[in-house]
């Protein structure tokens, strides 16, 4: 069990290798002008090499005074996100120095001091998250125990994010949809997730199990976790993706030995793909805008329906706009958009708008649509 336990420890530190020397990277050629030396003109092209890889995060309009102060912060630390750089030109003119550099820029870094200094999530809107594990210790299931969904959140909380308040879910654990949810229903999930008005749903299950002594004469028991998440974007009702991720502890005490490894576990899956996942599917909605349906009724002739669809993809925040259905009896059109911005928003910009001798009437909406009615 010793060997066992040493054959982990080194694939983790093989893999943990692995994931540095993969790290994503962002190559950027740009310029420097100074009139104080040449050092100081590379310094200036290599901050607006950072500048340039902080913008594929951070919306360019995102320009608030903290905001501003927080990029500076981010900005000075050029030479902690630069892995290399190659001087292309270089000039002198009139006491002017100019440079043309090459950069090779490290995006993790970037990420993760944007996400530490919550400039990341400012950006994102801070998204809402909701955490449902089921989970089993030693053969046990032990729901009142809740480590790993405890240990998630505190996680994600301390890196800035917004939770659906764990007491809420005390309250609804049992009922047929949260269980649908933890039994891998995507659809009883994201309804979960939009009914608490989370943008995000985390679904899965830990295990912990007690292998026997860690090594012979010990005392230690070893303890192994395992644990699956799978991350539901609530508004579309897809699936992001899913990971698992296992942790090792030995301890004289199996519920500690089985915190212990557990912690491992959920460190893992957040650092190495999940805390990634929600930020690049909402990165993404941002630039190319959240899916909405918008559901009209009083459309009752062909005529409307072409007017109303002109009409939806002339407002600006519109990326997209498809229709789903239109039935003429009923005078039911729904449409399913891509919007920058949310449902709310959205609302906001229809209720009360003229379209000919009609008017939009906003009746209701929430994250994942907008009803509206044709007077």
């Amino acid at each position: 069990m010793k060997n066992v336990f040493f054959l982990l420890f080194a694939i983790g530190t093989m893999w943990l290798t692995a994931i540095t020397v993969f790290a994503a990277e962002k190559t950027v050629e740009t310029e420097g002008i100074s009139f104080i030396s040449k050092a100081d003109a590379i310094r200036k092209a290599q901050r607006a090499a950072v500048e340039e890889a902080v913008g594929v995060f951070i919306r360019a309009e995102t320009e608030v005074s903290n905001f501003v102060l927080k990029k500076d912060k981010i900005l000075s630390r050029t030479q902690g996100y630069i892995t290399h750089y190659t001087l292309l030109k270089e000039e002198l003119t009139n006491k002017q120095f100019s440079v043309y550099i090459r950069s090779t820029v490290s995006l993790d870094k970037i990420k993760d001091d944007l996400i530490a200094m919550k400039i990341l999530l400012e950006n994102l809107e801070n998204p809402k998250l909701m955490v449902l594990i089921e989970e089993d210790y030693l053969g046990m299931s032990r729901p009142q125990m809740r480590i790993a969904e405890t240990e998630i959140n505190a996680r994600l909380a301390a890196k800035g994010f917004e939770l659906v308040d764990m007491v809420q879910l005390e309250k609804i654990a049992s009922q047929n949809k949260a269980r649908q949810a933890l039994a891998g229903n995507i659809a009883a999930a994201s309804s979960l997730g939009l009914s608490f008005g989370a943008q995000y749903v985390i679904i899965g299950k830990a295990v912990v199990q007690d292998v026997g002594e860690a090594y012979a004469g010990s005392g230690l028991k070893s303890i192994q976790s395992s644990i699956q998440l799978k991350v539901i974007q609530s508004q579309s009702g897809r699936l992001l993706g899913s990971v698992v991720k296992n942790g090792v502890a030995a301890h004289i005490s199996s519920l500690t030995g089985a915190t212990l490894s557990l912690k491992d576990a959920v460190q893992k899956a957040l650092d190495d793909y999940l805390v990634d996942a929600i930020t690049e599917s909402f990165q993404d909605y941002l630039n190319n805008g959240t899916p909405l349906k918008l559901h009209i009724t009083g459309v009752n002739a062909f005529r409307l329906y072409q007017q109303i669809k002109a009409e939806i993809e002339s407002i600006e925040p519109v990326v997209t706009s498809k229709k789903e259905g239109w039935n003429k009896t009923g005078g039911i059109l729904i449409l399913d958009l891509r919007f920058k911005g949310t449902s709310e928003e959205l609302a906001e910009r229809l209720d009360g708008r003229r379209l000919g001798d009609k008017n939009i009437e906003v009746v209701d909406f929430a994250p994942d649509r907008v009803d509206c009615h044709l007077n």
